[in-house]
């Protein structure tokens, strides 16, 4: 039903009066009267000055309509609608960044606000409390996700006609906060042979400041693992979702991802029908082949009941408190394929292919988060340029004098 709401004056303001449906806390639907502040009566004096504001805002919500979905809390989207359509649509890692940014950032700053009525100034003074709060203790990227989540339930409201104009998002301005938030670490190709080296032998001993313990998991199965993130670049989830199907002699397909317990296609979306496809080089041919069963089939890295392997717990209780007593520095699973990124380029290998190996969608991507430049490079490039400039007469004559 079309409304044309009530237009009054009170308290020196504007409002419009209107009815809606509003879902009760015990699952019932009442009807309710409330009022939308259109402006000050300074500013509009005179009751035909205002009309058109009037109509502007009853227009929007006769779009919408009345109905309880139409007036929803912004928490009770986010939490009934959102995050259930992120989960059937993203990965887990993306649901888990969207939920993260929720939790600790916004939420709290929007109890109490309906869908519907949340404009661009309430979200840049979000941005702004938080600002104040946290200042550069939080890093750039993170302002920038709590604007990216915003964004992402203002397409989902207006793609569900829940929200009706531009996305609020638009034009906001994003706190500077550190330049960088955690470091991206690389292991350079000497770090990770020293690595396999400590893997060598089995069985594994772990000198715990409790007493020494023994992980049930041979050091075959850690040797294999390390060679996959450093000498193919897969990522954690792929590492877990890894089958021996996969593994054809000379190649290996990356056809699926595994997120907790949860079973996935790849981040970039290929499928057993056009997987991605790594070379297996010799080093990393012989790690798979010392653990390849005769009967090869199901997970290549299982746990003890047949499930997927848990990376953070292999890197938790065996492989940290082996590098920590030889005075080696963890740096996680993704420091293995930087590296992989760095040893190519430090080799000469274009960075498309690099980008091609690692399976980025953007060779930007591949520049700016995967390669790091070695300081030894840098020496080495730094030095071509002495040698050039050395025989200069420039130089010689600042030698001279």
């Amino acid at each position: 039903m079309t409304q044309q709401g009530s237009l009054y004056a009170q308290h020196g303001s504007w409002f419009v009066r209107y009815w809606e449906l509003v879902r009760q806390l015990d699952g019932s639907v009442k009807r309710a009267h409330p009022a939308h502040r259109l402006a000050s009566v300074k500013d509009y004096p005179k009751k035909s000055e205002v009309v058109p504001l009037k109509n502007s805002f009853m227009e929007k919500l006769n779009r919408i309509g009345f109905t309880p979905e139409a007036g929803v809390s912004i928490v009770d989207f986010v939490e009934t609608t959102f995050f259930p359509a992120c989960e059937k649509r993203l990965s887990g890692g993306g649901t888990k960044c969207y939920r993260d940014s929720w939790k600790c950032h916004l939420q709290q700053y929007l109890v109490g606000f309906r869908l519907r009525d949340l404009r661009a100034v309430d979200i840049q003074n979000l941005l702004n409390k938080e600002e104040a709060v946290h200042g550069k203790n939080l890093s750039h990227g993170t302002y920038k996700l709590m604007k990216v989540t915003l964004s992402a339930i203002f397409t989902e409201a207006r793609n569900l006609g829940l929200y009706e104009g531009v996305n609020p998002t638009t034009g906001v301005r994003i706190p500077k906060g550190k330049k960088h938030g955690r470091k991206r670490l690389a292991y350079s190709l000497e770090e990770i042979l020293e690595h396999l080296q400590l893997f060598k032998n089995d069985p594994i001993v772990i000198l715990s400041d409790d007493c020494p313990y023994t992980p049930q998991i041979g050091t075959g199965t850690v040797r294999a693992v390390i060679g996959v993130t450093a000498f193919a670049g897969l990522r954690r989830g792929e590492v877990r979702g890894l089958w021996w199907d996969d593994d054809g002699g000379d190649l290996l397909s990356i056809c699926r991802s595994m997120w907790h317990s949860t079973l996935k296609n790849t981040k970039t979306e290929e499928d057993v029908d056009d997987p991605g496809l790594v070379p297996i080089i010799k080093p990393l041919r012989l790690l798979l082949d010392a653990i390849k069963p005769a009967h090869a089939s199901g997970f290549i890295f299982p746990n003890k009941i047949g499930g997927a392997l848990d990376l953070e717990n292999l890197a938790d209780r065996v492989i940290r408190p082996t590098l920590k007593a030889h005075g080696l520095v963890w740096k996680g699973w993704q420091a293995y394929r930087r590296g992989l990124a760095t040893n190519l380029k430090e080799l000469g290998v274009p960075d498309t292919t690099i980008q091609c190996i690692l399976r980025h969608e953007n060779v930007d991507t591949t520049r700016r988060f995967y390669i790091k430049t070695a300081p030894q490079v840098a020496w080495d490039a730094m030095k071509k340029l002495e040698e050039k400039i050395a025989g200069t007469a420039v130089v010689q004559q600042i030698a001279v004098n």
